[in-house]
């Protein structure tokens, strides 16, 4: 599940660059999203000659605890099953890390998802979007606003890292990004 804030207005900031590697699996294997009974979007098509769905929350970044829940109930996935690919302002940007289980790192959508399934036992791969270079203080607005042409040019290539991680990931091969 790639996490994001839903509309328009949040498709290219930096605290949807989960979501934007949904999208480039999604195009990989020309195939879409549906909305699910839950509070999530989901495609169902076989990828990788399996089981695999790939998933969005439709709240926000901060609320993605249930939608996270509710998928895992609706399909009978276990937390330990479910790679949750997020922004993270503590790396540099582009740079991608993969962790089986920890914190939050205060970052507020794993925070949600922690609380709602009880357990910080869940895979994550976080992309880094770096700090405001602004102030700390910033850091709402910093994570909500777009990329920099700039930026996001020097992210795309790191987008397709990080959806060949999750294929890794899949295949249950070793992530060394």
């Amino acid at each position: 599940m790639g996490l994001g804030n839903p509309g328009k207005q949040y498709e290219r900031t930096r605290h949807n660059v989960g979501s934007l590697v949904i999208d480039a699996l999604l195009n990989e294997y020309d195939t879409s999203l549906k909305r699910a009974k839950g509070s999530y979007q989901i495609n169902r098509d076989p990828i990788q000659n399996g089981d695999v769905l790939l998933a969005k929350p439709e709240t926000y970044m901060n609320e993605s605890g249930r939608p996270v829940r509710d998928m895992l109930e609706d399909f009978d996935v276990a937390p330990s099953e479910c790679l949750i690919v997020v922004d993270d302002v503590n790396l540099p940007l582009g740079k991608i890390r993969f962790r089986n289980k920890g914190s939050a790192g205060g970052h507020h959508g794993l925070e949600s998802i922690i609380a709602a399934l009880g357990t910080q036992e869940f895979p994550r791969l976080r992309i880094g979007i770096g700090l405001p270079v602004a102030s700390a203080n910033d850091l709402s607005s910093h994570v909500l606003g777009p990329f920099t042409k700039k930026e996001f040019e020097a992210l795309l290539p790191q987008i397709d890292r990080a959806k060949e991680a999750c294929l890794k990931w899949v295949k249950g091969s070793r992530i060394t990004p």
